[in-house]
């Protein structure tokens, strides 16, 4: 029973030893893709600053105003809700010094994030947060299709790595057999070890942030989606 327990072990290695490929028979190949997908939201983020000098009372008295003030701007806006984030307030003490005089106070932030479906109410909005003291914002161009569209960048990334591989296989004189791995990540598999990327892989840009409406109507936005992915291909 021992001796055939131990010519089955023997056996599976043998079997995943033949499936593995050499590192001398695959080439690691970086395929990088990007698609514009057209804007139709507008994401502002509102920073709600408080500030005193006398006491943490104070700043929250004042952040409550700012708080409600908001709430009611939103409301009246017409925001849904499911398009309102925010984070919760952060009270800190700082210091400054001025002529060299020390000046400590109390700080309260809190950030408002909401999210505009219609584009052509982009001016309204940000004169509305102006006129309403909101002074410390800024917006950029999103869309609803970006998650959709993902799936899509993604697979001409596949599409480049691969025809870069046809191309280092022919001059190598050895052919492309198939895929043996696709990651988007980070990877611990030796063959990524040279490979390494110190930012993030997929990465969404936004561009063309405008203040102003007939920039915005005159001249529609995109917004790049990208994606690399590393492909392990098996050579012939």
């Amino acid at each position: 029973m021992k001796i055939k327990l131990t010519f089955l072990f023997l056996l599976l290695c043998l079997v995943a030893k033949a499936q593995s490929v050499s590192p001398d028979n695959r080439i690691v190949v970086l395929g990088h893709a990007t698609i514009d997908v057209p804007a139709n939201q507008v994401k502002f983020v509102v920073t709600l600053l408080s500030i005193d000098s006398a006491s943490v009372d104070k700043v929250y008295q004042k952040h409550q105003r700012q708080e409600d003030s908001m709430v009611k701007l939103l409301k009246e806006l017409q925001i849904p809700a499911k398009n309102i984030n925010y984070s919760l307030l952060t009270i800190s003490q700082r210091q400054d010094y001025n002529n060299r005089q020390r000046i400590v106070y109390f700080a309260g932030y809190q950030t408002v994030i909401f999210t505009l479906n219609e584009l052509s109410r982009f001016t309204e909005v940000q004169n509305r947060l102006i006129k309403d003291g909101f002074t410390s914002f800024r917006s950029s161009f999103t869309s609803t299709e970006m998650e959709k569209r993902q799936t899509e960048v993604l697979e001409k990334a596949i599409e480049v790595a691969r025809a870069k591989a046809d191309v280092m296989a022919r001059a190598a004189n050895r052919q492309v057999k198939r895929i043996s791995k696709v990651a988007d990540t980070e990877d611990t598999d030796p063959a990524f070890q040279n490979y390494r990327q110190s930012g993030i892989l997929n990465e969404v840009v936004v561009r063309g942030q405008s203040s102003m409406s007939n920039l915005v109507d005159e001249f529609p936005q995109t917004i790049p989606v990208s994606a690399q992915v590393k492909v392990v291909f098996e050579l012939k």
